[in-house]
């Protein structure tokens, strides 16, 4: 049987009934609302993903509302926001701290180590300057610099992934320890940037067997003892990751900033906590905001 055949498309009306038939509930959202939310608010696939977090019993989910799922719909829009605000930071960290070890580096006069990229990661070079050509805010910068670009032309609009691949090659050229503490780090935070940027459910499928992690890297398992996240929850792919991305932002971003992330991070767990009855039978989300809210006054910590 096709997937067409065993999960044809389905009306608003269709959808309610299956959730119905699943054991969620419309005490608190009516059914009527609950359309209606879905035409306009948010999209049923997503929607269904979040009930993945409650508990079953005979294939029919227990104290399941379909506002809990609205609710944890909202959390995650929250978080990845203020991830994609976390992970920018990190991004335009990472640039000046790679263009200041350039600078001061004599055996480098700016030009030759991206050509020198462009001979090693042909395919990465290739799409920073595929991107250059179609961003029309920078067809200027196409225009003059293409065919010789200058490394600070080159990493202005160097994706995170491009961005992060340039990063180790000036490493294995010129490794240092500040390098090889970055370079350990990034890869795990491009994870969060790229659900974030890309709208992904980060409240899914947590501490379960589809996160889980059988080793993680030394360096996270060293930073996390500095946030108090305990090493267990490290084979949790999305904690391993997390800790990775906030402790870039420890070592690469403002204290002023640092202080204003800490800010919104606080308002990210009111929200968590904003509707915490409805998660009493949720151990996944309650370890989740209490590891998060670490990792966030890690922050401001000295």
């Amino acid at each position: 049987m096709s997937k067409r055949d065993e999960k044809p498309k389905e009306s608003y009306l269709e959808l309610i009934a299956s959730m119905k038939e699943r054991g969620i509930t419309f005490d608190i959202t009516s059914e009527e609302a609950a359309e209606s939310f879905m035409e306009s608010n948010n999209y049923y696939f997503k929607l269904a993903s979040y009930r993945k977090n409650f508990p079953k019993i005979n294939g029919k989910y227990i104290n399941l509302d379909f506002a809990y799922l609205q609710d944890m719909a909202a959390i995650d829009a929250s978080l990845r926001r203020f991830l994609s605000d976390i992970t920018l930071a990190v991004e335009h960290g990472l640039k000046v701290k790679i263009l200041d070890l350039l600078t001061k580096n004599d055996d480098e006069d700016g030009y030759s180590i991206v050509q020198e990229f462009r001979d090693s990661k042909p395919k990465s070079y290739g799409r920073v300057l595929s991107y250059l050509q179609a961003n029309r805010y920078s067809h200027d910068l196409y225009s003059k610099h293409h065919n010789e670009p200058a490394v600070w032309v080159f990493l202005e609009v160097a994706p995170f992934g491009d961005l992060s691949q340039f990063i180790e090659f000036y490493f294995s050229k010129y490794p240092s320890r500040t390098l090889a503490t970055i370079v350990a780090n990034m890869k795990f935070a491009k994870n969060i940037r790229n659900a974030a940027a890309h709208s992904n459910p980060i409240l899914v499928n947590l501490f379960t067997p589809l996160e889980f992690l059988p080793h993680p890297t030394q360096a996270v398992v060293s930073e996390a003892s500095l946030m108090n996240v305990d090493n267990l929850l490290l084979t949790d792919m999305k904690i391993h990751d997390l800790v990775a991305l906030f402790y870039l932002n420890k070592i690469l971003t403002s204290k002023a900033a640092r202080v204003h992330f800490h800010e919104h991070g606080i308002r990210v767990i009111e929200r968590f906590n904003r509707h915490s009855d409805y998660y009493q039978t949720v151990a996944s989300i309650k370890q989740f905001t209490e590891i998060l809210s670490n990792i966030i006054d890690y922050q401001v910590r000295n």
